[in-house]
């Protein structure tokens, strides 16, 4: 059963899109005000009064106030005059919901509106959405750099209903989806006449036409993502990851709706983190116009206690179950950062024996081979390059370890962090030091130059393009260098098409250099297509 009108007009949505159109009581009728075009349609929106007394007085006064502002010359004021009517016309469509039809006919003292919702290029069907939060609602913070784009129209933080793709909805974030929306109107006539409020996608649409004029279409593109991640418990989720990794289970999450002809950018964090780190990089390639209408942005989170193949082994579940839930994702695009670039790597790997040989004592190789194909430590060790996989891009990534493992302290704290048991179980046949030592097997330990899995990898091509973004610490003495956890010798690869150095440390993913980077990357990647 839908919502009645009242509710709806009532809803706190409703209410603060409209609130700086009804703080006045003036009883002005929509024809009745003399004063200048722009004038005019200020005082129309102080006096539209209040929707649950008088929606048609309401939804007439704002629409009008449009009209008469979309009618004058290109101006700061006009600008800000339509996007205000464009942000109460979300009011408007609360109205126009209530209707099967999508259509509904408002009329006060002689004006009349056909107001519609019609689809069309970069425009998203009303009924996608669950709720619309203007974005001037969404609280500046989270994000070092917030990125909008001026112009006309409603930019609002749009929160998609759930995937009717039970498949799909397997990839939607907990919170579901929020991305930037546009609200516009158009009018047909000058006074009055057809109306329609049109709900844009800003990453495809940049501009509007408008009497004649092309203006460019308003959009904020950090409102969405600080609203989707801003309960997130960063600390907890890191350390619960890595000290108790049963606790929580590994997830491809796409942070928009799916979009076939997008190319999926996936991230993926680093030792202690979650995917949240990751928001300022894409805060600021969302800001951009050419990288946001080419590619759509996902992320996976792993329990970093888990061994680095297993973690990868479900990285790989995961890309997979895309593939059969949504067809075949090619040229697709990973960003791994610190241990999440070992993820990356074996994602474009093919092994054969080579990292049986290395992980496992010869006396276990013959009981290996005999294990089903979907015991967990075949499925780890043996298996092919993922050919959806087109680029990969490495951020202070330990290729051949980080003595940080070794460090005593360290060692200490692997104690502490317990392995899954359905690890342990699957595993204690094949080794069965397990056992007794399982610390040796976090991923922490694995993390140590000692490990085997570096000396095999050095031996196994990479099959996909790959660059290379590593922290100095401003100190400039590459290739002596450090972020201070991963020394340049590690991180470096003579295989990667490009490496840049940036003065930063091993948080240097969200430095200005390697965001720089990673757009310079995506823009290359997409002009060879």
């Amino acid at each position: 059963m839908k919502p009645s009108l009242h509710i709806l007009l009532r809803s706190r949505i409703a209410i603060a899109l409209i609130l700086p159109a009804f703080l006045t009581s003036c009883a002005t009728a929509p024809h009745d005000v003399r004063n200048s075009p722009l004038d005019q349609a200020a005082a129309l929106q102080k006096s539209a009064g209040s929707p649950s007394r008088d929606p048609e007085r309401f939804v007439v006064s704002q629409l009008r106030a449009a009209q008469i502002a979309s009618s004058q010359p290109a101006s700061s004021a006009r600008a800000k005059a339509i996007s205000e009517a464009s942000t109460a016309a979300i009011a408007s469509w609360a109205v126009v919901s209530d209707r099967s039809g999508g259509s509904r006919q408002f009329s006060y003292q002689g004006i009349t509106y056909d107001l519609s919702l019609p689809g069309g290029p970069g425009t998203i069907p009303a009924s996608s959405f669950a709720s619309l939060k203007p974005a001037s609602e969404v609280h500046h913070a989270l994000v070092k750099d917030w990125q909008a784009r001026p112009g006309v129209g409603a930019p609002v933080a749009a929160k998609w209903n759930p995937p009717a793709n039970k498949a799909q909805a397997k990839f939607a974030p907990p919170t579901g989806y929020i991305a930037p929306v546009t609200a516009w109107l158009e009018f047909s006539g000058k006074t009055g006449g057809k109306v329609r409020l049109k709900f844009l996608d800003p990453t495809v649409v940049k501009s509007v036409r408008s009497d004649g004029k092309t203006l460019p279409l308003a959009a904020d593109f950090s409102a969405p993502l600080v609203d989707q991640t801003r309960n997130v418990r960063e600390l907890l989720l890191a350390l619960e990851g890595l000290i108790d990794p049963e606790v929580h289970d590994a997830s491809l999450g796409m942070l928009q709706p799916y979009d076939p002809e997008k190319i999926p950018v996936v991230f993926i964090h680093g030792l202690m983190s979650h995917p949240r780190m990751w928001r300022d990089v894409i805060n600021d390639l969302m800001a951009d116009p050419d990288i946001s209408a080419r590619y759509q942005f996902w992320v996976y989170y792993y329990p970093t206690g888990w061994p680095i193949a297993y973690s990868a082994m479900r990285l790989r579940e995961d890309l997979a179950a895309v593939d059969k839930a949504l067809g075949r994702q090619k040229d697709i695009v990973l960003v791994g950062h610190s241990m999440g670039g070992l993820l990356a790597r074996m994602q474009a790997i093919s092994p054969g024996d080579t990292l049986m040989h290395a992980l496992l004592p010869q006396s276990r190789w013959e009981q290996f081979k005999k294990t089903p194909a979907t015991h967990i430590a075949r499925k780890s060790i043996e298996f092919h390059a993922n050919p959806d996989v087109e680029r990969i891009i490495f951020i202070s990534t330990p290729h051949r370890g980080s003595g940080m493992a070794d460090w005593s302290l360290t060692t200490w704290f692997t104690k502490f962090i317990h392995l899954p048991s359905k690890l342990t179980s699957a595993a204690v046949d094949l080794i069965p030091t397990l056992l007794t030592n399982p610390e040796h097997y976090t991923s922490i330990s694995r993390l140590s130059p000692t490990n085997p899995l570096y000396k095999a990898l050095e031996k196994i091509p990479i099959r996909a393009p790959h660059h290379s973004i590593i922290g100095d610490r401003g100190r400039g003495d590459t290739p002596n260098s450090s972020d201070g956890v991963v020394p340049y010798w590690s991180s470096h690869l003579d295989s990667a098409e490009s490496e840049v150095i940036v003065p930063d440390d091993h948080g240097s993913f969200d430095a200005p250099a390697a965001i720089a980077e990673i757009k310079r990357i995506l823009e290359k990647n997409h002009a060879r297509r």
